[in-house]
């Protein structure tokens, strides 16, 4: 992928207890996140997706989970995977739909449909206590399997 123009984007591991939020979209669930605006902050671009997403009030970004790089046409992408912390609901109300909690039980599952493997396999392998924390997922092509950096265990 070298030489190719760099875009990024960022993705959220919202825990509340043992529950994961997730958001519903016209293709199943994932994982709260998208694309970060020229310039954007990393922590000001996952706090507004997150929120705008979820409807949660306080958001702060905590650790990086993963990195995952990938092609797409002649374009090279950065999803940086956080934990997030401190999270909470304006005036105590659930996420708005489509976000909900979901047991970490159901989660995986949901997330293991996702078609988008640089957000589905750092997630799974995540929750399931197969990738640590700050792994570096990459892929070569979107329909290869990708190398991570230390390897799964």
């Amino acid at each position: 992928m070298t030489g190719l123009p760099s875009h990024l984007a960022v993705g959220a591991i919202v825990r509340r207890g043992s529950d994961i939020l997730l958001v519903a979209d016209e293709e199943g669930w994932a994982l709260p996140g998208g694309p970060v605006a020229d310039d954007e902050p990393l922590g000001a671009a996952l706090r507004r997706k997150v929120v705008d997403e979820t409807g949660l009030a306080m958001v702060r970004p905590g650790r990086l989970l993963w990195i995952a790089r990938y092609p797409v046409g002649n374009q090279a992408f950065d999803m940086l995977g956080f934990e997030v912390v401190e999270t909470s609901t304006a005036q105590g109300r659930s996420p708005k739909p489509p976000a909900a909690w979901v047991s970490l039980d159901e989660a995986v599952p949901h997330l293991e449909q996702m078609w988008f493997s640089p957000i589905r396999d750092p997630a799974v392998a995540y929750l399931t206590g197969r990738a640590a924390a700050a792994t570096l997922w990459t892929w070569s092509r979107l329909d290869a399997p990708p190398e991570t950096v230390p390897e799964l265990g």
